[in-house]
């Protein structure tokens, strides 16, 4: 930097090749600050900045420079160290050797990115050269700029509004009254043809009338189609017959008689378990004892077992299910003397 009170240093550091462990190192990036007297408002002086702290940025290749937009109006230059002479003999490859523009601009530019990631938040810069031939001896100097999307022309599918043209409506007129159905009159095109057109148009029927079809029915006078109702359902009816006469229902029946079984099966079940917990607590063995649980499941299901036959058929007999379950307590337990 030739001026060190007009310039500002933005970042000094390297760049690192995709692929590679090489770096491209004395690189100094700053601002003049005698065309950037605010740099709060300079977007790419102020990323620049926030990459100080990080040893090299992320170089993505060449670009061309007409492939995409920049914007030059940050007034940020690069200067390369003496003894860097790697990052030398690459800028000079890239930027001496490319073609110009008629402004002095070479075509093709090195592409960076300020960040890890490739993404809208991404802020890329593009280094390029520009030739000023207003010296006595030209010379090259790298300059920097932002990379922005590049705009567009609009189009018709474009949902925000645009501004009609002014030939359109007379200077008296405005958008409001064009809103209305008002005619329009354009001058050299009064042919018979068009006065037609414009005529239909205006006349066409509103909108907001379609769609009414009960009121068209109406006023037609036609049928109007309407979904028939369902017949209510019948509870009572008559049982179904054949030519055998009427027909029982043998899965209705089948499920009462289970649900009978089952609940004899519960309730002798349920004595059984009252029996075993008396017997056992007779003998000395309470809920609170450490082999309560085994022996409690061995008497159990050996009642159950034993009463096999008639414990789903009737209710067994207390006098019965007392000898079964002392005597399974007397295989297991032996009584305190």
């Amino acid at each position: 930097m030739s001026e060190a009170s007009s310039s500002r240093l933005l970042y000094r550091g390297s760049l690192f090749l995709p692929d590679s462990y090489i770096l491209l190192d004395g690189l100094t990036f700053s601002a003049n600050l005698l065309a950037n007297k605010d740099l709060l408002h300079n977007p790419l002086a102020l990323a620049l900045e926030s990459m100080r702290g990080r040893p090299s940025l992320r170089l993505k290749g060449t670009e061309s420079l007409k492939d995409i937009c920049i914007d030059p109006s940050d007034d940020v230059s690069m200067d390369i160290h003496p003894s860097a002479t790697l990052s030398r003999v690459y800028f000079e490859n890239i930027l001496f050797l490319s073609p110009l523009f008629p402004d002095g601009r070479t075509e093709i530019g090195v592409r960076v990115a300020l960040g890890d990631a490739d993404g809208p938040a991404t802020t890329e810069i593009l280094i390029f050269g520009k030739i000023h031939s207003s010296l006595v001896i030209p010379s090259l100097t790298i300059h920097v700029a932002r990379i922005i999307p590049a705009t567009r022309a609009p189009r018709p599918d474009d949902p925000t509004p645009r501004k009609p043209p002014q030939h359109l409506f007379a200077p008296t007129q405005s958008i409001g009254e064009l809103a209305a159905n008002t005619r329009i009159k354009v001058k050299g095109d009064d042919s018979d043809v068009v006065r037609r057109a414009r005529e239909v148009m205006l006349h066409i029927p509103n909108s907001k009338l379609r769609g009414r079809g009960k009121d068209k029915d109406k006023e037609r006078g036609g049928a109007v189609f309407k979904v028939p109702v369902l017949p209510a359902k019948k509870t009572d009816h008559a049982p179904d017959a054949d030519v055998f006469g009427p027909v029982s229902d043998a899965k209705g029946k089948a499920r009462v008689v289970d649900e009978e079984i089952g609940n004899i099966e519960q309730e002798n079940k349920s004595i059984i378990k009252k029996f075993t917990v008396r017997h056992l607590d007779a003998v000395g063995v309470s809920k609170a004892h450490p082999e309560f649980k085994e022996l409690f499941g061995f008497v159990y299901r050996g009642t159950a077992f034993a009463l096999r036959a008639t414990i789903k058929k009737s209710p067994v007999s207390a006098r019965a299910l007392e000898t079964l379950v002392e005597t399974h307590i007397k295989l297991y337990v032996t009584p305190p003397t």
